[in-house]
């Protein structure tokens, strides 16, 4: 795999958005880490009745397996009336962290998207047409060391829509609310616990779709 093309990942409930070109050693723990995550947060709490529960399993897992925890807390939630589309609101929002890299990564994460229709269907299929899912931008400090930002999103409209992350949500009463949690991997903590991701991921693997240009 040539991962110099990679734009991000497709998991579950969960789209990855690569701020730079990530190791393939670090796409893979990234996709690895996620799939554990996400099966213990959906054994713990119903994927939508439960959505705050959920999130807070699911980062708790990560923090297990070696991605620390700003200020070990998440953020509380906020709320946004969208006014164009999910993804118009996922770039406009990278663009408010005042990091151009990170807006032009989820431009093209999007953009891949958008093209890949069998990760578009999953996508959907697994987030309830965008009831809850997740955004993660991953990338590299001036260290080395790899960051992933997580929101938690959830769509409240009056009809669901395919393809809803690029649906024009004007005047259609739609909101969306927001969670977030900060991230950082300590990859020495990671490699003591790869005899455990391993026997989890021999039991079940989540499919993937990796966006590339």
């Amino acid at each position: 795999m040539n991962n110099g093309l990679l734009t991000g990942l497709v998991s579950g409930p969960n789209l990855f958005s690569y701020i730079g070109v990530p190791s393939l050693q670090d796409h893979n723990d990234i996709a690895d880490c996620n799939n554990l995550a996400t099966r213990s947060a959906d054994l713990g709490h119903h994927r939508y009745a439960n959505p705050k529960g959920w999130f807070e399993e699911y980062a708790r897992t990560l923090n297990f397996l070696g991605w620390s925890l700003y200020g070990d807390s998440i953020h509380t939630r906020t709320q946004h009336i969208l006014s164009r589309s999910v993804a118009d609101f996922l770039v406009e929002s990278a663009h408010a962290m005042r990091d151009a890299r990170q807006a032009n990564a989820m431009i093209d994460t999007l953009d891949t998207l958008k093209t890949d229709h069998p990760a578009i269907l999953s996508f959907d299929n697994e987030t309830r047409e965008g009831e809850t899912f997740q955004v993660a931008p991953a990338r590299y400090d001036p260290q080395g060391n790899l960051h992933i930002a997580l929101f938690k999103l959830e769509l409240s409209v009056q009809i669901k829509r395919r393809s809803f992350l690029f649906w024009n949500w004007e005047n259609h009463s739609a909101r969306i609310i927001q969670r977030r949690a900060l991230l950082k991997l300590d990859r020495g903590e990671l490699n003591r616990r790869r005899t455990l991701i391993d026997k989890v991921l021999s039991e079940q693997l989540m499919r993937r779709f990796i966006l590339r240009k």
